[in-house]
């Protein structure tokens, strides 16, 4: 027992809460034996002769992830593996690198390794490269090799990689020096991904975050839809707490999860156009539960969630799962989430699962895309993007048949989404004894709009069809099962109630939202409201101007920039007249039909002076620039937001 004291002391530090120890966290200079970046000074040119491979990452993609310490010749990496981004130690043969450890009782070692593709072996279209992966334990002078593997890339093959859990139980209670080490082709681009020393446990405290894109709250029946989309959304429900008025920071995917992840509004994020990302000073929710000692993973849709917008940061893996342009999008995310909730039961994880499922285009697999439209109606699948609903047609009027048949289909793929994502995640919680232990989120980034307000889909517009969303939080234990909050909340609560139910430490950190446990005490039920700030910005270059929106109690602001000549030039359909300045009654007009703007003008500019002081709180925070890459382009294009 004192030297399992030892090891939570020594090598968790402040992350006492479990026996968790990355080695990529520890990996300082020192600890780096013999490596090729050691042979070349950290000189990232002198790669470009000796290996052309190495040579081209060197540089790139620094692992930025809070707790990773010392990043010596930026050997620790964020790598893109195909569809993942994954942290990982740069070890081209012959590296070594060595750690001292009190072993704890009971404790496992476990790493994924392989070689990275090869430009040059795939150019040539012959060869091989070879790695062989080892690692050794010396304790008392004594070297044991727990395990040896050799791996072997060919042209055909973009990466090989395996998996590695040794049960090091023999060893507990002593003090042990680990050697990680390859050695072979000095051109095969080697990594260590991930690799953990850690005790197996029986009761853990996991997160899992559902993010269902372009979900809007209003067609699930726990608020209050007469039709059956969502049985298992709704049996979640039972078991959470359900907030009746929750917005989202904008009506588009990046930067409402942006706000999610960050729980900053579009005004201290920064990232307001596709050119932009989170900024790496900024801390994640993902990082705040790798400092608590979690695993996280994602499984994500990609698009304007993939890993290049910042997302990846604090993940020890991040995934794109489901092809856009496929029906079944939702059965791939949930075949993912399962696996990982199997392979990570005995320690506490923290699980991100996005879908565009719902998203357009609006096609899911029979039954469910029949499921909601009538016999005969016109359309079986709809693709928005192909109509011009994103474009030139975004205000065109169409039939009340083909409105129904489009409402439709969409209910179909929430339907869907129910039962291929959620029942299978909730099934497996349930079956290996997890769900108690397991606090759910499920969530939305923004909603769609079916011509409420006289346009389609989203991303022009701040009414309550785009940015009301879905909030439904079961905290562990499912305390708080069946309570109905009715105060307004936001996007931007969820990282702080997540870190108020795990007691993590969220000191030095700004945040735009508080915990929502707050509102779910009796004394505060429905008298006291949160605040929202939803915004969309002119950046998008979509021919829509800038407009922003907050509520002050029982009000909504909308604040909108008139349309330029080119704009209104752009629309098949003219917009509706939209004056510069909106007020609704939420309470009493949630359909947001009676503007109060000039009936009350003592209102109006009580808002307009609440919202230059929301204003003036803004934090000196900027956006990054994102990176694009050829497949990125091809999912956006996919989903409808680029031509």
């Amino acid at each position: 027992m004192v030297t399992l004291f030892i090891f939570l002391t020594s090598f968790c530090a402040e992350r006492k809460k479990s026996a968790y120890y990355r080695f990529i966290d520890h990996l300082d200079r020192e600890k780096i034996v013999h490596s090729p970046f050691l042979e070349c000074s950290g000189d990232i040119e002198a790669f470009q002769k000796k290996n052309p491979g190495l040579y081209e990452i060197a540089g790139k993609y620094p692992l930025l992830d809070s707790g990773s310490g010392e990043n010596p010749f930026l050997i620790k990496k964020k790598l893109s593996i195909g569809p993942v981004m994954i942290n990982a130690i740069l070890s081209p043969p012959v590296s070594q690198f060595r750690f001292k450890i009190d072993i704890p009782e009971n404790a496992v070692f476990e790493s994924t390794y392989g070689i990275r593709r090869d430009r040059e072996l795939e150019k040539k279209k012959k060869g091989r490269r070879t790695a062989q992966f080892s690692m050794v334990l010396e304790i008392d002078g004594k070297k044991t090799q727990i395990f040896a593997k050799t791996l072997r890339l060919n042209p055909e093959r973009s990466l090989i990689f395996d998996f590695k859990n040794i049960d090091l139980s023999a060893y507990g209670n002593k003090t042990a020096t680990v050697y990680l080490r390859t050695y072979g082709d000095e051109k095969a681009l080697a990594c260590w991904f991930n690799p953990l020393l850690y005790i197996p446990q029986r009761e853990t405290r996991n997160v899992i975050l559902f993010s269902l894109d372009t979900l809007r709250a209003d067609h699930l029946g726990c608020y209050g839809y007469p039709h059956e989309t969502s049985p298992n959304i709704d049996d979640l429900a039972e078991d959470s707490a359900l907030f009746l008025k929750a917005f989202a920071t904008s009506p588009w995917t990046l930067p409402s999860h942006v706000s999610l992840m960050t729980s900053l509004n579009c005004i201290n994020h920064r990232v307001y156009a596709d050119d932009q990302k989170i900024d790496p000073s900024l801390t994640t929710l993902a990082e705040f539960l790798r400092e608590e000692a979690y695993t996280s993973s994602a499984v994500t849709g990609g698009g304007y969630v993939s890993g290049l917008y910042g997302f990846s940061k604090g993940f020890d893996s991040y995934h794109v799962r489901g092809d856009i342009h496929a029906p079944d999008a939702a059965e791939a995310a949930s075949e993912a989430a399962v696996n990982f909730i199997k392979r990570n039961q005995d320690r506490n994880f923290f699980l991100f699962v996005h879908t565009y499922q719902i998203h357009n285009p609006y096609h899911s697999p029979s039954p469910y895309n029949e499921m909601f439209i009538r016999e005969g109606a016109e359309l079986k699948k709809a693709d928005m993007k192909k109509l011009r609903f994103y474009h030139e047609n975004r205000y065109k009027p169409v039939s009340g048949k083909l409105l129904e048949n489009f409402i439709g289909l969409y209910d179909g793929g929430i339907r869907y989404t129910d039962e291929a994502l959620i029942k299978p995640v909730l099934f497996s919680l349930k079956s290996l004894g997890l769900y108690d232990d397991t606090m759910i989120i499920l969530t939305s980034d923004h909603g769609e709009e079916f011509y409420e307000h006289k346009a389609w889909v989203h991303k022009h517009s701040l009414y309550n069809e785009t940015i009301q969303i879905p909030l439904i939080i079961k905290s562990f234990g499912s305390a708080h099962a069946g309570k109905k909050a009715a105060q307004i909340v936001s996007l931007v609560d969820v990282m702080p109630t997540v870190l108020e139910a795990l007691d993590a430490d969220r000191s030095g950190s700004y945040m735009d939202g508080r915990s929502l446990y707050g509102f779910l005490s009796a004394e505060k039920q429905d008298k006291e409201n949160g605040i929202f700030i939803s915004e969309l910005d002119e950046a998008l270059k979509v021919h829509i101007p800038k407009r922003v929106a907050l509520n002050n109690g029982r009000y909504k602001l909308i604040i909108n920039e008139s349309f330029s000549a080119e704009d209104l030039a752009f629309f098949l359909f003219p917009p509706p007249g939209i004056p510069e300045i909106e007020i609704y009654d939420l309470r009493n007009d949630p359909q947001e039909r009676t503007n109060l703007a000039t009936k009350n003008p003592e209102l109006a500019r009580r808002l307009l002076d609440f919202w230059n002081e929301i204003y003036r709180q803004k934090i000196d925070a900027v956006s990054a620039q994102a990176e694009k890459d050829e497949a990125l382009e091809e999912q956006l294009r996919a989903l409808g937001y680029i031509k």
